[in-house]
């Protein structure tokens, strides 16, 4: 079954959109709000407010304090969470199908009435930097943020999530407060729910519970477009960890481009399973502990990733030189049918597993809604499919070239 079948859609008055699937395999159901809102809706000066806006909408409402939150969802066997990303912020419950209406309740109720309490505030300021502080500790995390930072020179995509510690100790509660009204609305959400339960009904829940809410203004649109990239650039990181790291970034289209189907496809003959060439020629080669490729498929224009770690002794050099002659094979020679078939027949796998379980199915129709839209997942796969071995090589060549990249390595301080 496609992911797109069987939806019932619906767009209220105040512009929610409604994304309802039966799904009554188990009395299970899920529940997600998605925001269109993310990192790429930040500036300097305020960078990593979405995500800590995120973090506010656990402290609870006047109607629902957080420990009431905390005490509904998991007295009902539920669980609850939250995600942020550069394109989009998502809260989601996962409950008994008979607690439908509790989900939606919160929901509806945590998009306008957050109180964010000054107190909580600050006490959330501390937990943030502890997070930021924490990531820090991983030499994966620093380098892809500081080769982020070079591939991307105007476009917000350039800071991570997490935002600048800098700016994290200087936002303050009536700025958090302002970008939470400006972009939590109706007419800048989707609802999303899966389950053993009924289409109408769940219209009319979400009738009875987002459709008095206010209309939003239009949120301000993202008008900065990277430049073309026209020469490698290069980044290194020196600190006092173990380990050396190689990773290499490529200008790449956005989610609805054509070229997408052939990137996924690329990815994976570089590096889904033991029979990919990074794994085969890298890491069986004791060149590299792990190796792998992977796209961010977003809004705009985004990255593809090699990334790799150096087994004692190899250095970065050796590293760099060998996830290169990697691209290059690709880009002058092509790859084989067998690896073409190999490829698509993961990709479809990952698609299909992608989508087990309720929580599961919601998460993927909420995403692609929100980066195109829900049926754009299934036309993806069917593109996919068709992916000949000419589109791999040409992607290889369009995007993996010299003067589309940024390579940054990671050599830690000898004492």
């Amino acid at each position: 079954m496609k992911l797109a079948d069987g939806v019932v859609e619906e767009v209220l008055d105040n512009g929610l959109k409604v994304l309802v699937k039966e799904d009554h395999f188990a009395p299970l159901s899920s529940c997600y709000v998605w925001y269109r809102v993310g990192s790429r809706n930040e500036h300097p000066g305020i960078t990593g407010i979405s995500h800590w806006v995120e973090h506010m909408l656990f402290k609870g409402t006047q109607r629902f304090p957080k420990e009431l939150l905390m005490r509904l969802i998991e007295r009902k066997g539920g669980r609850w969470n939250g995600f942020t990303s550069h394109d989009y912020t998502a809260y989601f419950e996962d409950l008994p199908a008979s607690e439908i209406e509790l989900a939606i309740e919160i929901e509806a109720d945590r998009m306008c009435n957050a109180t964010f309490d000054p107190k909580e505030v600050e006490a959330e300021r501390t937990v943030i930097i502890s997070e930021r502080q924490g990531a820090e500790n991983h030499p994966e995390f620093l380098l892809s943020e500081a080769v982020q930072s070079v591939a991307f020179l105007v476009h917000p995509y350039r800071w991570s999530v997490l935002g600048y510690e800098s700016d994290i100790r200087s936002i303050t509660r009536d700025e958090l407060f302002s970008f939470y009204k400006r972009y939590y609305a109706p007419n800048n959400a989707v609802l999303v729910v899966v389950g053993d339960v009924k289409a109408s009904e769940v219209i009319k829940l979400a009738k009875r519970f987002f459709g008095h809410l206010d209309r939003g203004e239009e949120p301000p649109q993202i008008r900065t477009t990277e430049p073309p990239q026209v020469g490698e650039r290069r980044v290194v990181l020196k600190r006092r960890f173990h380990g050396e790291y190689v990773f290499i970034a490529y200008h790449i289209p956005e989610a609805t481009h054509k070229d997408i189907c052939a990137l996924y496809a690329l990815q994976a003959v570089l590096s889904f399973g033991m029979s990919s060439r990074l794994y085969r020629n890298l890491v069986e080669g004791n060149i590299a502990v792990w190796a792998s490729a992977h796209i961010d498929v977003a809004k705009d224009p985004s990255l593809l990733w090699l990334k790799a770690q150096a087994r004692d002794g190899v250095g970065v050099e050796r590293l760099e030189k060998a996830l290169l002659e990697e691209v290059d094979k690709v880009a002058q020679d092509g790859v084989t049918a067998k690896e073409l078939q190999r490829a698509l027949n993961q990709v479809e796998a990952s698609f299909v597993y992608s989508q087990e379980g309720v929580s599961m199915i919601a998460m993927q129709l909420g995403f692609f809604e929100v980066l195109a839209n829900y049926k754009y997942a299934d036309e993806l796969l069917e593109q996919i499919k068709s992916v000949s071995l000419q589109d791999v090589q040409t992607v290889a060549q369009r995007y993996m070239h010299e003067d589309n990249r940024t390579v940054g390595q990671f050599m830690p301080i000898r004492e």
